[in-house]
């Protein structure tokens, strides 16, 4: 019987409950667009980690590719190969370029790698991280930026490559990266007998850790980054700026969120308050009369989650169409824990109607 009450209550005035059901879902909004799109952020750096290598050596200084240059020498990389437990240490180039667009430029990230072979990679490993000479690979964000798609062609620096494969969206929004062939990346680069950085494949059986310190030893002047290290090194400045804003929307959302739901679960029990003396007149319980309350909260809260939960979704869709940079995540773990926060606004909201509840009156029922 609580549930019909209760929707009867929020259903009396459809315009309030409407307004109110869209303060909620802003609210639910809000919070889902900040942590989609800090998760969207937060994969900058992956493709450090979804590359073969497990160890990566730079120069020493180097904070990350995207805030430092990394310079090594063929003397370098091959310390690093001597040492026990490395399998192969492959030289990689990486540069931040401009790209020729029409009568326009975009900044891409190029990197190329220069495996040997022999090497037991899989299939798509090779035809998405090394591709044949005169093919260019590049990634869905910076398709929908520049309009190339496969088969264009565009010339850097002399080079004429063919855009080979354009891959899904990467998380890497700080840069778009583009893999052209070893060979082509010398000729576009110019560094001659320079790389910057050695990607590292450990032996099976062998310590990552034990590994990247032996090389560590072995060369005083450089710097040595297991791939995740690597990673979190890149999301660094991502995990010390962007989070603390994301959580300061997201306890503002929370706030919105309870202060609809708490006012508008409110005001249904204060406009019936003579209702609820009536059933307390007549024998009902005050846990009875909690209940009715508390629902209120809850159907209020599930159908703004609701909506909400789609707002978000088709929001976040558009906005990629408009601006591909804006990278978003939705995971099922972050929606059970916005669905908890919104189960948790109902708890609070609910406070004050039911403290207005304990404290009617049944004899009111008889008062002219």
């Amino acid at each position: 019987m609580t549930v019909p009450v209760a929707r009867r209550n929020l259903l009396s005035e459809k315009g309030r409950f409407a307004i109110s059901v869209g303060g909620v879902a802003f609210a639910v909004l809000l919070i889902l667009i900040v942590v989609a799109l800090y998760r969207g952020w937060s994969q900058t750096g992956e493709v450090f980690e979804k590359l073969p290598g497990e160890i990566w050596v730079t120069q020493i200084g180097t904070s990350d590719p995207f805030h430092s240059t990394s310079l090594l020498t063929s003397g370098d990389v091959g310390l690093a190969a001597s040492v026990e437990g490395v399998e192969a240490a492959v030289p990689v180039l990486s540069r931040q370029m401009l790209i020729p667009i029409g009568d326009g430029e975009e900044s891409v990230r190029f990197m190329a790698l220069a495996l040997p072979g022999g090497l037991q990679l899989s299939p798509d490993v090779v035809a998405a991280y090394a591709p044949a000479p005169g093919d260019i690979v590049i990634e869905e964000t910076l398709s929908r930026k520049t309009g190339l798609k496969e088969g264009d062609r565009l010339v850097v620096r002399d080079v004429d490559l063919r855009v080979g494969e354009v891959r899904p969206r990467g998380g890497d929004v700080l840069s778009q990266f583009a893999f052209v062939h070893y060979s082509d990346a010398e000729r576009i680069f110019g560094v001659g007998d320079i790389v910057n950085y050695a990607m590292l494949i450990v032996s099976p059986g062998s310590s990552v850790d034990e590994v990247a310190a032996a090389v560590s030893a072995g060369n005083d002047g450089v710097r040595v980054y297991t791939s995740t290290a690597f990673a979190e090194a890149v999301r660094k400045e991502i995990d010390e700026a962007f989070l603390p804003v994301i959580s300061i929307l997201v306890i503002i959302g929370f706030m919105v969120g309870v202060a609809v739901v708490g006012l508008t679960t409110y005001t249904a029990t204060i406009e019936r308050a003579r209702e609820f003396g009536v059933m307390k007149a007549v024998g009902a319980s005050g846990g009875f009369l909690y209940r009715i309350v508390l629902t209120q909260s809850v159907i209020l809260t599930a159908s703004g989650f609701v909506v909400g939960l789609a707002a978000a979704i088709l929001l976040a869709r558009l906005a990629e169409q408009m601006v591909p940079e804006f990278v978003t995540d939705f995971r099922a773990l972050d929606l059970a824990g916005v669905l908890v926060a919104a189960g948790l606004m109902s708890v609070i909201a609910s406070l004050a109607p039911i403290r207005r509840i304990n404290g009617i009156d049944p004899a009111m029922v008889f008062r002219a």
